[in-house]
């Protein structure tokens, strides 16, 4: 237990380390998306290549990216019931990106990196790949066609499925230039023909692999945002509030009641219990609704998601 709560500080400490270097001017704006580039270019495939090298691979594992694909599904429709209930269909766009996807290779990865065996490392990056497509343009999609349906105006329900397609056409894009989806992909074929991966390159993502956890961190820090209006503060503990309460019940469910191995049923906890996806904000903004909001809602939710992985660490190892 000791060694999970030093390593939970540990990362504490490096995220202030990256508001510390902020603050004081050694780090700009600028540099949160410079790190970014490391982190998913560079530290996150090495450590997606070296964690997929140390496992036996089964195609029944798929069913979990098949899981994470329903419960992004899952929670878009409990944001608009949410909405709905609360009397605020305005906020459906908005809660439908800030209540779905999870923060998994700049946060949950390393967390698991440090404390889970390779089984587990596999379980959650195969949860990334279903997590993926609505990470990455997926729920900005489903928000994009309701914030048009609340505004729209008769005759323009042709225009509106032309800016799904195009709004499905980003995510496509988007998938295909993101460089973790492609090494997922990559290696999943690599597993399933059992393609060996030399030495030499192992050898040089095991060293990337170990990087990745600072890097993410520094990188959180950097871009860690607190703004909250005080007409905003509600909106705040209600989309916290139901995605805590919903994600917490999902690890519960995964982790008492699916029948995997126990390491992917850990990874599963570890996936449920991440924060709200880093992209959300920047498809807030792109969606033209309160990109302050989205970005301090995404800082609390780290906060809050290193206190329930340490606690959930403590109890599952």
């Amino acid at each position: 237990m000791n060694d999970i709560l030093y390593r939970a500080a540990a990362y504490l400490l490096i995220i202030a380390l990256g508001v510390f270097l902020k603050k004081v001017g050694f780090f700009h704006e600028q540099d949160f998306r410079t790190l970014a580039k490391i982190l998913l270019n560079i530290t996150l495939p090495c450590a997606i290549i070296y964690s997929f090298s140390k496992v036996d691979f089964q195609i029944s594992l798929l069913t979990v990216t098949g899981l994470s694909l329903f419960v992004g599904i899952l929670m878009m429709f409990i944001a608009f019931f949410t909405s709905r209930m609360t009397g605020k269909k305005g906020n459906i766009p908005f809660d439908i990106l800030n209540l779905s996807g999870y923060n998994i290779g700049n946060f949950c990865l390393p967390f698991a990196q440090s404390f889970l065996e390779p089984l587990s490392l596999l379980g959650i990056t195969l949860f990334d790949m279903g997590n993926a497509f609505y990470c990455n343009g997926g729920a900005k999609a489903v928000a994009e066609v309701f914030k048009n349906s609340i505004h729209m105006v008769p005759g323009t329900e042709t225009a509106t499925k032309t800016q799904l397609k195009n709004s499905l056409k980003t995510m496509g894009r988007a998938l295909s230039r993101s460089t973790p989806f492609l090494v997922y992909f990559g290696m999943l074929i690599v597993l399933i023909l059992r393609i060996p991966i030399p030495r030499l390159v192992l050898s040089v993502t095991q060293i990337g692999s170990n990087a990745n956890a600072f890097t993410a961190m520094l990188m959180i820090g950097v871009g860690f945002k607190l703004n909250i209006k005080k007409d905003g503060i509600s909106h705040v503990i209600r989309i916290l509030f139901t995605r805590y309460a919903v994600t917490i019940s999902f690890a519960a469910i995964a982790f008492f009641c699916l029948p995997f191995p126990l390491q992917i049923r850990q990874a599963l906890v570890l996936a449920f219990l991440s924060p709200i996806a880093s992209a959300c904000p920047a498809y807030t903004d792109a969606l033209e609704e309160d990109y302050e909001l989205s970005s301090t809602i995404n800082s609390i939710s780290m906060l809050i998601s290193i206190g329930l992985i340490t606690a959930a660490l403590i109890v599952m190892l």
